[in-house]
């Protein structure tokens, strides 16, 4: 199952910050799943020019276990690399599970 533009974050050049994604109204576990950041353009005048560059890992699954049912949610760390002069950046999130 792929996802495409999901959410709508900010990083500014050198932060870091969780993101998580959940299927479902409960969390439907969709085993292994990949993520990663996906760089939204500009929507000010003048664009910026410049670099951003999105690092993404340790991943997380968290089971949650309810009288219910169980709830699923996927979890990533996303870094927007630090390097003098790079742009802090928007991006939305992508991915699907292993086949």
């Amino acid at each position: 199952m792929a996802f495409v533009n999901v959410g709508h974050y900010w990083l500014a050049n050198g932060a870091s910050t969780w993101v998580f994604i959940k299927f479902g109204t409960v969390g439907t576990d969709r085993k292994a799943q990949w993520i990663m950041a996906d760089p939204l353009p500009f929507d000010t005048f003048p664009t910026p020019s410049g670099i951003m560059q999105f690092e993404v890992g340790r991943f997380q699954r968290r089971h949650e276990y309810r009288n219910g049912g169980s709830e699923y949610t996927y979890f990533c760390l996303v870094q927007n690399t630090p390097s003098p002069g790079w742009l802090g950046g928007w991006f939305s999130l992508s991915g699907g599970g292993n086949v």
